[in-house]
């Protein structure tokens, strides 16, 4: 988790409870309800990456007494389980643990940050540049970007603007947003006729389907739907999934991919997604990696998706071998 992120008030506590360790943040978790404590159990098991930065604002008084030189903690599905057992019953726990499991609902944020930049231009360019403002400044900071550069040059700068004096959005205004755009989404179809939903769900069963059972039917849809098969390949793993890797993962995908991919890839790419690779790679290493990226010009979306692509590929080609896992860092329990 970035420090330059905003944190939530659910963000600080999964991170104050994660500090505390699960003997001592026990106490604080015992009396609450069931709804809340799985509320941050997700979010404690979602946290990955922690920087020491952020570790820091959230628990400046309490670190410096036990201030920490490791420049990156990782907190896992296996500190919310250990915490979990040490504050609840064992039949309480277990109902926490399951619910973890279930498949999260894609948010409408969700959605449009999967989509390809031209489609998510296409539904929302009819709107008062104020409403495409606030749609954008809700999505990838990487796919808003690239929404602006496809929009006419008379409506960026209005909508670049507005980005930039927007603080606070009423709830009622952004669920207003959200449910119009799930309208058009869900009563849309893509190319194949297959409703954005209606991709979404076919993702979320092969996700779960293992790999052996998965892999023919993505090849038979490959030969039969060539266009639903890109569109569902595209929402199964984007460039920003790779986040979710561990680092000896991130470390064996850079030893099999090309620099000039990497560089373009990222430049293109969240700040977040880029910190995960460099902080994979040694210290020289990165520094050359980030002076090609400020010198770079400018770069086509698409040579940009390109050179995704191409280590997304390699990715899988990994994960096909079994030299990196894509079912993420997890520990099993």
């Amino acid at each position: 988790m970035n420090a330059k992120k905003k944190l939530s008030g659910l963000d600080k506590t999964a991170i104050l409870l994660y500090t505390l360790g699960p003997e001592m943040a026990a106490p604080l978790i015992r009396d609450l309800d069931d709804p809340t404590l799985i509320r941050i159990s997700q979010r404690m098991s979602d946290l990955g990456k922690i920087e020491s930065e952020t570790v820091n604002s959230v628990l400046e008084e309490y670190l410096e007494k036990h201030t920490s030189d490791d420049p990156m903690f990782h907190a896992s599905r296996k500190d919310v389980v250990e915490l979990l057992q040490h504050a609840v019953n064992e039949e309480r726990s277990q109902q926490v643990l399951a619910s973890l499991n279930e498949p999260k609902k894609m948010t409408i944020w969700d959605k449009l940050s999967r989509m390809k930049p031209e489609m998510i231009k296409s539904y929302i360019e009819a709107e008062h540049p104020q409403t495409i403002a606030l749609i954008l400044g809700h999505i990838d900071t990487s796919v808003a970007s690239r929404v602006i550069a496809l929009m006419p040059e008379e409506l960026q700068m209005p909508v670049v603007l507005r980005m930039s004096k927007i603080e606070s959005v009423p709830a009622d205004l952004v669920k207003d947003i959200e449910e119009t755009l799930e309208l058009g989404l869900n009563g849309s179809e893509g190319q194949s006729g297959l409703s954005f939903d209606g991709m979404v769900n076919v993702v979320e069963i092969l996700k779960k389907l293992d790999k052996s059972v998965a892999t023919p039917i993505l090849q038979q849809l490959e030969e039969k739907d060539e266009e639903l098969f890109k569109q569902v390949d595209r929402l199964l793993l984007i460039f920003d999934d790779l986040i979710e890797l561990s680092d000896r993962d991130i470390q064996t995908i850079l030893k099999h991919i090309s620099s000039d991919d990497l560089v373009k890839a990222l430049k293109g790419g969240s700040d977040e997604i880029a910190e995960v690779f460099f902080s994979n790679m040694s210290s020289r290493a990165a520094e050359i990696m980030r002076e090609d990226m400020e010198v770079m010009g400018p770069l086509k979306l698409a040579d940009v998706e390109d050179a995704q692509m191409n280590i997304l590929k390699s990715v899988r080609k990994l994960d096909d071998e079994g030299a990196i896992s894509l079912g993420g860092n997890e520990e099993m329990v």
